[in-house]
């Protein structure tokens, strides 16, 4: 897909004409409105959808992917659902639900941000770790959500060397964020569950000495 380089990364935007960039954020606002604008989306994710997100309207599946990225079972859809998480986490608007209840804030608190580039997601971010009862009820639950679905995303990433650097911006908002620590040790104990889970496997599945007859 040739917008998704230019969205999720400020190097790539500042390569690109401003007539440029401003058409493809109209493109991509486009897609969350119908995912199926989306050819690479609905190839990858066809099964996935049907699977996870099969009762959606057109303009809740990509949200509904973003959520569930977790649940998602195909490589070639997870890395497609990282793309639709970094491109959201560039531009606020291409996140509705955090939109509407962020709205407000983003007005009194961040209204001379540029909607792209992260920049309202870093206001945000910013505003909640320096004073955790700036932000209104709404906006402060949906971006502790949003960092959730965030360091999922990375995770998943993680897995494949051609996502991971795609993922470094979220990487960098899960490291700035409040909850840091909070996230941190959810890996933490995800990691330690691995390592149990892998060592009774192998004690379980270690075959028992036959006794010899003689």
């Amino acid at each position: 897909k040739a917008v998704v380089s230019t969205q999720s990364t400020g190097d790539n935007l500042s390569k690109v004409s401003v007539l440029c960039e401003d058409q493809i954020t109209v493109l991509l606002e486009q897609e969350v409105e119908d995912y199926q604008l989306d050819p690479l989306l609905v190839k990858r994710c066809k099964g996935d959808i049907g699977a996870i997100c099969p009762d959606k309207r057109e303009d809740e599946v990509e949200g509904c992917l973003r959520d569930h990225i977790s649940d998602i079972k195909s490589v070639d859809c997870s890395k497609q659902v990282i793309r639709l998480v970094v491109e959201a986490h560039g531009d606020v608007h291409l996140d509705p639900i955090l939109m509407r209840a962020c709205q407000e804030d983003i007005a009194y608190i961040c209204p001379r941000r540029d909607h792209g580039k992260g920049q309202v997601i870093e206001c945000l971010q910013a505003t909640a770790k320096r004073d955790g009862n700036a932000l209104s009820q709404s906006c402060g639950s949906m971006l502790k959500s949003r960092l959730d679905m965030w360091a999922a995303a990375f995770q998943r990433a993680k897995e494949y060397d051609s996502a991971l650097e795609m993922a470094d911006d979220l990487y960098r908002s899960i490291e700035s964020s409040k909850y840091k620590h909070e996230l941190l040790a959810y890996f933490l104990l995800s990691l330690v569950i691995i390592v149990i889970l892998s060592f009774c496997g192998g004690r379980w599945s270690k075959p028992k000495p036959v006794n010899k007859l003689y």
